[in-house]
């Protein structure tokens, strides 16, 4: 059996996915799972078959897939892919996006995905990556188990070779389709498959156990390098999630690269390529004038603001946005998912000049927040001059979060800028009483 790995790893695991194509692999894989769902209770099996309407035969392999799954009373989900000629992924690459994302759509929660690739797989993956100008870790092989795109994906098969899972089928005598678009050599893969690979191992039989060897020895750089980089990160990145360039600025080029990959991994789960790690560094980190430079990467921004670099979700536009709050003593949500305005009633002690005072309102008045005044701000009841871009420079709060603090308004004058600033200009009148109130968010 194949798959005692499994299970061995994943004991209390109760709920797969097999994505199941009809090919020899991932039919035996199916009925390899049939034979331990004699024996582990509870044990529940679904399938996928994702028909890519490339070819005839395609309706043929569907049709065995259905048919084998109730044969043995297995839920089978069947989806297809229509792949347009013109495309900026090519087939195989937009296959690949569309399957991930039907994958993703059937997944139940806690259930992992089961994908049958093998060890001869391992090998052609490894010149696909060459060719595709990958580091480390492109280099080191496809994982045993991994999850991409928040999918949990498991490969029972990934160090077991093609060979051993054929003779296995046709010793169980399992039947199962052939895909006639593995011949095909206009596909990447399949030219490294028949092309390449198949004179390699003709030359050095051992090739494919000495390419798996290279593939581990490069996993477990990828394992020690990778330690490194969270240690520095640990050191080195605030609790809003910004990178310091402080220590930053003093590593070798290289090692800024694969920290700052890690980095924004860590922030979006995806991997930057090298020409958007060669942007980061260019146009934000070493440009003097990167106060507006900005770099979109998957629905975010990378910026910069003094000595440290951000990766932000930019929120929507609440420059006009004005929320009346009815009870000061009630919790106040803010829109975009700011978070709250707690407040609570104080009394106000002259010896303590450190506490952040916001006065209490009086009876009557109207209370609002508001996100936005300009620049320099004029209260003119006293004829108060609030310089915002100055205050919010001397708190070293970046531009683009200069919007979003909540302003708060008694009637039509500027109180406070909640956690930031007060203009004091109502403490003579309200007896010594006053509020704190504090921002609970994911910024302050």
């Amino acid at each position: 059996m194949f798959i005692k790995k499994l299970f061995l790893k994943y004991p209390k695991q109760k709920k797969f996915l097999l994505a199941l194509s009809g090919g020899v692999d991932s039919t035996v894989l199916l009925h390899q799972l049939l034979i331990y769902k004699k024996k582990i209770n509870n044990l529940r099996i679904r399938a996928i078959h994702i028909n890519h309407n490339l070819y005839s035969h395609s309706v043929i392999a569907q049709k065995h897939c259905q048919d084998l799954c109730k044969s043995y009373n297995i839920s089978i989900i069947t989806e297809n892919i229509n792949i347009p000629k013109k495309n900026k992924y090519g087939i195989e690459g937009f296959a690949r996006i569309q399957r991930l994302k039907i994958f993703k759509k059937y997944l139940l929660p806690n259930e992992i995905l089961l994908q049958a690739h093998n060890l001869n797989d391992q090998c052609e993956n490894f010149f696909l990556m060459l060719k595709r100008k990958s580091g480390i870790n492109g280099l080191s092989g496809i994982k045993f188990s991994s999850t991409l795109n928040d999918i949990k994906i498991v490969r029972p098969f990934i160090s077991i070779q093609k060979e051993k899972i054929i003779s296995w089928a046709k010793k169980k005598k399992i039947k199962w389709v052939e895909d006639k678009s593995n011949q095909l050599t206009k596909y990447d893969r399949n030219f490294i498959r028949k092309t390449i690979l198949l004179q390699i191992y003709t030359r050095w039989p051992k090739f494919l156990q000495n390419c798996t060897m290279s593939m581990k020895i490069l996993a477990n750089d990828q394992k020690t390098l990778n330690c490194l980089i969270s240690m520095f990160l640990k050191k080195n990145t605030f609790l809003d999630g910004s990178l310091s360039l402080i220590n930053f600025c003093n590593l070798k080029l290289e090692a800024k690269y694969s920290i700052l990959k890690q980095w924004l991994k860590k922030k979006c789960k995806y991997t930057p390529t090298y020409n958007v790690l060669k942007r980061i560094y260019q146009e934000i980190i070493l440009n003097n004038n990167y106060y507006n430079k900005k770099i979109i990467f998957h629905n975010g921004e990378i910026r910069r603001f003094k000595k440290q670099i951000y990766y932000i979700i930019p929120n929507s536009n609440i420059k006009n946005t004005i929320i009346s709050w009815n009870n000061i003593f009630k919790p106040l949500k803010l829109p975009e998912n700011l978070g709250y305005l707690i407040s609570k009633k104080k009394f106000f002690q002259k010896k303590n000049k450190n506490i952040f005072k916001i006065p209490c309102p009086l009876k009557n008045t109207l209370i609002n927040i508001r996100f936005y005044i300009k620049k320099k701000y004029i209260n003119k009841n006293i004829n108060q001059t609030i310089n915002i871009k100055k205050i919010c420079q001397k708190n070293n709060i970046p531009p683009w979060l200069r919007n979003i603090i909540p302003l708060l308004f008694y009637n039509e004058e500027l109180i406070a800028g909640i956690g930031i600033f007060s203009t004091k200009n109502y403490i003579k009148k309200i007896n010594k009483k006053y509020i704190t109130i504090s921002w609970m968010n994911k910024i302050n």
